[in-house]
């Protein structure tokens, strides 16, 4: 039993962007998907969610952080996919609900944007003063080496603050086309979709990835614990 998930791989903007990393320790480039043939140092970073807002007309599973009403979605959807056929243990999810409940150190109150001292620069006649700014950038690697986890901190676009964002990579040639063939080796043609498949393999990297959402801060937390509340109900509510 396993769950194709499909990526649109030739829009330039949105959630996901292909990109190129030449060396594990290099931050990827953007790269045209259509302009450019594909290699095993291409991936896909993807900003997965874990939740998506409703109306007040659509059912709702949870009520979030911010009081507003939501559904799973993505990530939660897998361990939902996950849960359903088995490849994950309800006893699992209430570990990981132990986990997350239990956390008391967060990688929002850990990290911090850090600005050096300023300097005199001068151009084209011109004296500026220049500072550098460092944002703190986590990866963490699963043990499927094609896929892995980058948290950045940035400020707050609405608030002051900042704010952890995690982005999941996944390496294209871990990726099919719809011919369930690899894109290696070619352009990515317009329009065309990628599916990653989700499987038994490869379950515990969605679990794990939860966990991480779930150290990002204390609003992450708090969202994280109302899913799994969700999940591990309706679970139950199945087997009676």
């Amino acid at each position: 039993m396993c769950l194709r998930y499909e990526f649109p791989l030739s829009k330039a903007t949105g959630k996901i962007r292909i990109k190129e990393r030449l060396a594990f320790s290099d931050y990827g480039i953007p790269v045209p998907p259509t302009k450019t043939i594909i290699t095993h140092k291409h991936y896909i970073e993807w900003q997965i969610g874990y939740d998506t807002l409703v109306d007040s007309n659509e059912e709702y599973h949870f009520i979030g952080a911010n009081g507003k009403r939501k559904q799973i979605y993505e990530l939660s959807e897998f361990l939902e996919f996950g849960l359903k056929c088995k490849l994950i243990d309800l006893e699992a999810l209430k570990v990981l609900k132990y986990e997350i409940e239990n956390n008391k150190d967060f990688i929002e109150c850990r990290e911090a944007i850090t600005r050096s001292n300023f300097t005199k620069e001068t151009i084209n006649n011109l004296t500026f003063l220049k500072s550098s700014v460092s944002y703190p950038l986590l990866i963490h690697q699963f043990s499927n080496k094609d896929l892995l986890c980058e948290i950045i901190i940035r400020e707050k676009q609405y608030a002051v603050g900042i704010m952890p964002m995690l982005y999941f990579c996944v390496a294209l040639s871990s990726l099919k086309d719809s011919k369930n063939q690899s894109f290696v080796g070619r352009y990515i043609q317009n329009k065309e979709n990628g599916y990653l498949e989700i499987n038994k393999q490869n379950i515990e990297v969605f679990i794990q990835m939860f966990r991480i959402f779930g150290i990002l801060s204390k609003t992450h937390q708090y969202d994280c614990l109302q899913i799994l509340n969700y999940l591990i109900k309706i679970d139950s509510i199945k087997k009676l």
